[in-house]
């Protein structure tokens, strides 16, 4: 992957990047705390969100928010050029701006939604917008240029959001949402394909065909992504490392620390610094 412009600033990282031969384990799947506008400059590939499969090509834009796992699907023929846009949410109230302009990323379902088309919107092209985006942060920084920007973008977005209408999902989508959905309103409970099965009403063997098939991964890592990203965002508001992790499902904190050592790069007691700096 070759960066070509990387912008940070006061709660957003803008970033500009191009591969010229994708490789899919480059782009495992993840989760991660904050909100991420994604706009394809040059290429033809899939991107999976909770389990919804989106084809995009140049100028399709994708949006994921907090705790929404997603994954590329790469084609390795096609160069692969995007914009991608990591924002706190809170950004928005310390310019000024209302919490409403995210509705399209909270008044939806996890994977509803994701994907807008340019014929999508009127009077705005994103992928301009984001080109515009980079330039001015060259030339007034970042700090000036990306929260202008990126109201107009949400403002855009929320229109086609408007408007745009789900097609009807087959009966393996409807079953692999009806798991990713008992998967989220129960995370921090005690999960297992066993409890799942049972309340849902399909054989753990199924379950398991259908998840993968949906999101690429396994249900176990899933939850486990799922907890540690919830179990992050507890301790960069001050919870401590023990009942953050308690909270989150995570019985036995020598686990819990291991794993999220693992996941994150830095022990929980010291997550709160490091996501702190990030958004910095």
């Amino acid at each position: 992957m070759a960066g070509l412009e990387k912008y940070r600033g006061s709660g957003f990282i803008l970033t500009h990047s191009v591969d010229d031969f994708p490789e899919d384990q480059s782009f495992p799947l993840h989760v991660h705390e904050d909100y991420e506008l994604l706009c394809v400059a040059e290429g033809k590939v899939g991107y999976v969100v909770e389990g919804q499969v989106y084809d995009l090509r140049s100028g399709s834009l994708v949006l994921m928010r907090s705790a929404e796992t997603h994954k590329l699907l790469v084609n390795r023929s096609e160069r692969y050029e995007r914009y991608t846009l990591n924002f706190r949410p809170e950004l928005l109230a310390e310019h000024g701006f209302p919490a409403e302009l995210l509705s399209a990323f909270t008044e939806r379902g996890l994977g509803e939604r994701n994907q807008y088309h340019p014929s999508e919107f009127f009077g705005i092209e994103p992928l301009g917008v984001f080109r515009q985006m980079c330039a001015d942060c060259a030339a007034f920084g970042a700090d000036a240029a990306v929260p202008a920007h990126l109201v107009s973008l949400l403002c855009a977005i929320n229109g086609a959001f408007l408007q745009k209408k789900e097609s009807p999902a087959s009966s393996e989508d409807d079953m692999g949402r009806r798991i990713i959905d008992y998967i989220n309103e129960h995370l921090t409970e005690e999960l297992s394909l066993t409890v799942i099965s049972e309340q849902i009403h399909m054989s753990t063997s199924q379950i398991n065909r259908v998840f993968r098939k949906l999101t690429g991964t396994s249900v176990y890592h899933y939850i486990l992504s799922k907890r540690l990203v919830v179990a992050q965002g507890m301790i960069a508001k001050g919870e401590s490392a023990t009942a953050a992790g308690q909270a989150c499902g995570f019985r036995d904190y020598s686990s819990f620390y291991r794993l999220y050592k693992k996941r994150f790069g830095t022990a929980p007691t010291t997550g709160k610094k490091k996501i702190m700096q990030i958004k910095a």
